[in-house]
Order: structure tokens, then sequence, then C-alpha cells
């Protein structure tokens, strides 16, 4: 993104951490009280806040604690004021960071919230909580048939962990993808147990979670161009002057 001051162009606004190939995750608190609400609100855009006033006040408080935490961390990454992050909704509905080479993703999920940022790769983030296991889960149709077996095979007190893994698995993918949910859930295998996994070129990998949680994180290295460093901006556009 670039902003015309004056008649010039002012440079792309860059990472601090141009080469930042992890993504930086953080979590948010959704119990946060009413002062802490008022201060998130602050930070919002009107049309955040307009969507997120659209909802039941416990769901719009969620909204706005979570797209606040999005932001204070993109600020935290791009070396910028939370309220002034370019951030935006996609043609697909999931939050875009109006920066070359940048990423977003965030969760809500019983109370716990998670907030993403990466340069350089594509991402999505998703959290649930454990239930305790219910064979009727098996019949639910978004286990392959792989994941049904393996989680068969587990002992039942084991399912329920297993089976919420599997489950912020997909969806990690997916919202990476900007799919959101699709009805062919059972044909995309990413497997219950406890080691990353490989999915068309994804890594979706196990994130740290809330006790009683369950996270995943899926990126897609180098697909998207990461921003020159600032030295190199500098080299380069000498070379062109």
């Amino acid at each position: 993104m670039s902003v015309a001051v004056a008649g010039h162009r002012a440079p792309p606004i860059v990472p601090r951490s141009a080469r930042l190939r992890e993504a930086a995750v953080s979590t948010v608190r959704l119990d946060a009280d009413d002062t802490a609400v008022a201060r998130a609100r602050l930070l919002l855009s009107p049309a955040e806040l307009a969507y997120a006033d659209r909802a039941a006040p416990v769901v719009a408080r969620q909204r706005i604690l979570t797209r606040a935490g999005l932001r204070r961390l993109a600020g935290d990454v791009l070396g910028l004021l939370p309220e002034a992050v370019p951030l935006r909704e996609g043609a697909d509905g999931r939050p875009e960071l109006d920066v070359p080479g940048a990423d977003v993703s965030c969760t809500r999920s019983a109370g716990v919230g998670l907030v993403a940022v990466s340069t350089g790769q594509r991402l999505g983030i998703d959290a649930e909580p454990v239930l305790d296991w219910r064979d009727e889960v098996l019949a639910e149709g978004w286990l392959s048939p792989a994941e049904t077996r393996a989680l068969v095979a587990l002992p039942p007190a084991a399912r329920g962990l297993a089976a919420a893994r599997c489950w912020t698995r997909k969806e990690s993918l997916l919202k990476g993808l900007g799919t959101g949910l699709t009805d062919t859930l059972a044909d995309l295998d990413v497997g219950v147990g406890r080691f990353d996994t490989l999915v068309a070129g994804w890594r979706i990998r196990a994130l740290l979670a809330p006790p009683g949680h369950v996270a995943s994180i899926a990126t897609l290295p180098d697909s998207i161009p990461a921003p020159l460093a600032a030295a190199e901006r500098s080299t380069r556009g000498h070379a062109h002057s």
C-alpha cells in the first residue's frame, strides 16, 4: 500500500521483520471488562464496528476484542499504531492486510481468541474446545475414511482430543484457502495424530492453546512474495535513479 503526499508517493509499508517466516500468534482475552472493550472499540474502523454491533451483545464484544487484538499484533509486525493498520475484508470475507506479502487470520471459540500475522506465506488458524467423545461424531460426515479408522482405533478417552485436533486442522486449512466450511470436508484428509502434517503443500501444526482447547495453524510457505527489506529497497531505488 502507498499513500500520495504532496505529489509524491510514500514508500510501501514494510513489516519490521520483512523476512519473518514464522507466523506471529497472540492470544486474545475475550472475557475482558467494559473498560477494555471500550478501548478496543477505539481501534476499529466504522465498518468493523458496524459489523460487530449487528450481533448479540456477547458476540459483539468478542468480535470487537478479537479484531482489536488482530490490529495490535499486526501493528507490532508492521510498526504501525493499531488503528492505522490497513486491515480490510477480502472478497471471500476473510480479513486481509493491504500490505504486499502479509497475511492475517483469527479465530474465536468457547471464549478463546487467537490472532496471527505473517509475511511471505498464506495462513489460517483455528481453535476449538476439547469435548467428551460421542460416537455420533463418526456419523457427522466431516471425517475422511482414514480419519474415522484412526479415531476408532484409539482408546475412547483419547478420541475427543484427536477429533478436536482433526477439526482444527481442517478449519485452519480452509481459512487459509479462504473457502470456509464446505460440503466436502470428508475429502480433506488431515489425520488425527499429534505430529505436523502436510496437505497439498500446506504445513499444518499444533499451536499452544489455553487449557481445555486445541489449536492449529496452516501455512503455505512462499505463497506470498515477501516484501523487500528496507536496505534492499534503498539499494534498488538508487540503482534505478
